[in-house]
This record gives structure tokens, sequence and C-alpha cells, in this order.
């Protein structure tokens, strides 16, 4: 499944300019890893707000895609708690689905720096896309 995961992070044009790597997948449950790039940084030597948001919303999004029905997904919504600067990685981003209904799942997901201090977390919401919907 980690193979699958990766697959889909460099099929995606936007997400392929980030250098993932995914350090497990199951469905329900997605860790990945990610190099605190400069090209990720503000001034003020930490992490731009709107890359935190990109990694959380693709680790959950990724997320819904461990589960072998969902063909892909879109997220519908996305809250997200800026805990700490961003300044040291590589980061960790761990996605845990909360919930899963019938055409919805549920997400929460947390970033780690590099001293493993949670620095951001994110609950949000994927509508799944099934095989025949598309």
């Amino acid at each position: 499944m980690k193979e699958a995961i990766l697959n889909l992070l460099k099929s995606d044009n936007f997400l392929a300019n980030f250098d993932f790597a995914v350090e497990s997948a199951e469905p329900g449950h997605l860790e990945l890893s990610v190099p605190l790039d400069e090209k990720l940084m503000r001034p003020g030597d930490f992490m731009n707000g709107g890359a935190v948001m990109t990694v959380l919303d693709a680790a959950g999004g990724l997320c819904v895609m461990t589960f072998g029905d969902v063909a892909n997904e879109v997220t519908i919504n996305m809250n997200t708690n800026f805990l700490r600067a961003v300044k040291k990685g590589p980061l960790k981003i761990t996605a845990q689905v909360t919930k899963r209904g019938r055409k919805i799942i549920f997400c929460k997901i947390e970033l780690h720096d590099g001293d493993r201090k949670l620095c951001a977390e994110a609950t949000g919401s994927w509508l799944i896309i099934k095989p025949g919907d598309i």
C-alpha cells in the first residue's frame, strides 16, 4: 500500500513538488515525512502557513485513499490549528480516520517537527469518490 500512496503523490502535479516519503500506510491510517526545504520557508525562517496546510490536506486526502474501495477524494472542509512555528525538519505528518460514512470520511491530522514537537493539527472531511462515481 505504501507504493500505491507514493505513486498517487507522484501523479499529482502539485504534490510532486514536495519530497514526501510514505512511512506507513494501512486502511484508515497514514504516516508521511517530508524534509523542511527552504522553498517551504517564509521570512523569519519558519514554514509558510500555506505549505503547512498543504501537507496536512495531502495527508488527510491520502489517508482516505488507503481504503481499497475509494477511487478518489475531494476535500470538503479542513480546520487547522497552528500551535508553534515549524523551524526544523524533517516533518512527520500522521493522519487517522476518525469516522467513515457512506460518502464522507472524517480525519484528524498532526504535523510534528524534527524535534517531534506538535506544530499543527487539523480536522477535516473528505468526499469519497468510488470507481463508478467518476
